[in-house]
Parts: C-alpha cells; structure tokens; sequence
C-alpha cells in the first residue's frame, strides 16, 4: 500500500513578491480537495481567517500531507531555493495549519456560503461561528524567507442552522458540489491572495 508521498506531486515554486513564493501540489492528478461533514467553523472576519474543527480522517490525511511536503521541500531543497535544507530544519521551519483538531485556514469573497442548493448567504450577515458542511481546497504550499505552509481554503460551506433558528434559515437537502469557477487555479488571483499572507 502507498503513502500519501507516493501520490504527490509539488511543483517549482513560483515567486509571487519580494520574499513570497509558492507551489502548486497535486495528489493522485488532481488538485486536493476534502468534505469535512458536520463540523463547526469559527471566522475571523477582519484577517478572512478561519478555525474549522476537523474529523479523525481528515486529521490523519492532513498530518501524513504536511510529513511529506516536508520530506519533499527537502529533498527539492537544491533545485527550489538553490541550497540543501534537510528533514529536520524542515520540520523545524514548517508551520502546521492543524492544531489538535482545529485546522487554521483562509477564505474570501470567492468563498461560497450557502444555506440552499440556489441561496447563497452574505458573508456580512454570518454569524461569527456556526455549523455545517465545509469543502476545503489546499491551493498551495507558501514559502517565505524563514518559512513554509500549506495553505487550505475554505472552498464551499454548506450552513446548518440550529432548528430553533429555521424560521430564519430554511435548509434543503445537504449538497456540495464543485463551481465552474473552481475547476481551474487563477494564478492571479492566488498571487493576489498571497501577496496579504501573514502566518498563523
């Protein structure tokens, strides 16, 4: 049976500002997405930060990815920045984005917060922390002069209202499924989204 590292691929990094640069990564030819069901997400509005809660399975796929793309900035480390880093400084300058079973990650104005298959909701009118179903996408590893981290993106969110607040909130079949907008990595805009990069 393979490990996670066995289906990865990270790409040269791609300098995005003075000391910014990031690589796109895929696992199994595709880009990495993951459904994350039932789950509680907590958004700091200012900084377009969140905290989601993650399950088990999500957790274990999460630590395996960042033990690889660690091993792999490594071994690239000669190509990429053009001086050899090993393992260990790696891990050592590597920022996890998962903290117990709380993934700190990003979202933004092309994240899409639903209630319904056809309602979306304003991001001013939600609350600061609430329920559902999160569809998370890791847009790419960011690597800057002192460190490096994958960066995950809330993609789509799927709101689950407490029945007492359904007179508010009317929700149909839960049901996530990919935009169009979604099927292809705007560099652009990630270059965008990077260039206001500040860690965790």
């Amino acid at each position: 049976m393979g490990t996670v590292k066995d289906d990865l691929k990270v790409y040269h990094p791609i300098k995005t500002g003075e000391t910014v640069y990031y690589s796109k990564v895929m696992y199994k030819n595709s880009e990495i997405s993951l459904q994350v069901n039932k789950t509680t997400v907590n958004l700091n509005k200012e900084k377009e930060k969140a905290k989601l809660q993650i399950d088990d399975k999500t957790k274990q796929f999460i630590k395996e990815l960042s033990k690889a793309l660690i091993e792999i900035t490594s071994e690239n480390s000669e190509e990429f920045f053009g001086k050899e880093i090993n393992v260990d400084d790696c891990e050592t300058i590597y920022k996890e984005a998962l903290v117990e079973d709380t993934l700190h990650c990003f979202y933004d104005e092309d994240t899409y917060f639903y209630e319904s298959k056809k309602k979306q909701v304003n991001l001013d009118d939600l609350p600061s922390e609430f329920d559902g179903i999160c569809l998370l996408k890791c847009s790419a590893i960011v690597y800057t002069k002192h460190s490096f981290f994958t960066r995950w993106e809330i993609s789509q969110f799927k709101i689950k209202i407490p029945k007492e607040d359904e007179e508010v909130f009317k929700l149909n079949e839960y049901m996530i499924k990919d935009l169009p907008e979604h099927d292809t990595e705007n560099e652009n805009g990630l270059s965008k989204k990077l260039a206001k990069i500040s860690l965790f």
